[in-house]
């Protein structure tokens, strides 16, 4: 029998006020990581050799990493109090990041969000002089037109489709147009990509700028699962 929600969300700039990846870029990149973004951008290059690309032309230490992160990086201000309520109805909530483990579990130590998360993202290496990309999937070929990822989130949400009766998704980027016909509800952050890329397909979606909206979505979709509809 399946369970009744589950909650799955995208993690840079929807959890985070930031892109962290984007904003690594712009900080410690050059020309050369302005010219590998565009490609992506225009759908020339899949996202799994992007961010490869990315952090091979990087000059970054594991320090500076982490001391970037620290002191750059923020979450929602709202976000805290939506996974308290969630957690504390005894909803699934699990988070999937086409980014990394090394500043997703760091961000939220840092916030101090201990919860038990289930979290689905890559893993970065910082070895002398290179920094090595991990990828959660080895996937050979893709179902639609944006390049091969390094975390197939259509994988991971199609999983979960089988497990649970509702699929609500929270997303804002380009790594959630392919799971954004898969979910049940669908919150999408105003003037993101993903709202573009939605419009232009019909994709029906609810718009929201923080998690206090979020939130306030979310109630009514708590109403409209527990009544069965």
């Amino acid at each position: 029998m399946k369970k009744e929600l589950i909650i799955i969300s995208d993690f840079d700039g929807t959890i985070t006020i930031q892109d962290v990846n984007n904003s690594i870029f712009d900080t410690f990149g050059d020309e050369k990581n302005v010219e590998i973004e565009n490609k992506y951008i225009n759908n020339e290059v899949g996202e799994k050799e992007t961010l490869k690309n990315h952090y091979l032309n990087l000059n970054l230490t594991e320090k500076e990493f982490q001391e970037f992160i620290k002191e750059k990086i923020e979450i929602d201000p709202y976000f805290k109090d939506f996974l308290h309520y969630v957690k504390e109805n005894q909803y699934k909530f699990v988070i999937v990041s086409s980014g990394f483990l090394n500043y997703i579990n760091l961000i939220l130590k840092e916030n101090n969000i201990d919860e038990d998360l289930k979290i689905y993202a890559n893993h970065l290496e910082f070895t002398p002089g290179k920094i090595k990309t991990h990828f959660l999937h080895d996937i050979k070929s893709c179902h639609q037109p944006f390049g091969i990822c390094g975390n197939c989130k259509y994988k991971v949400v199609k999983g979960y489709k089988n497990k649970f009766k509702k699929v609500l998704y929270i997303g804002d980027g380009l790594t959630d147009r392919c799971v954004a016909e898969l979910a049940d509800y669908l919150f999408v952050k105003s003037g993101s990509s993903l709202e573009e890329y939605c419009q232009n397909k019909n994709i029906n979606y609810q718009g929201f700028n923080s998690f206090l909206d979020v939130h306030r979505l979310f109630k009514e979709v708590e109403s409209d699962v527990l009544s069965g509809s």
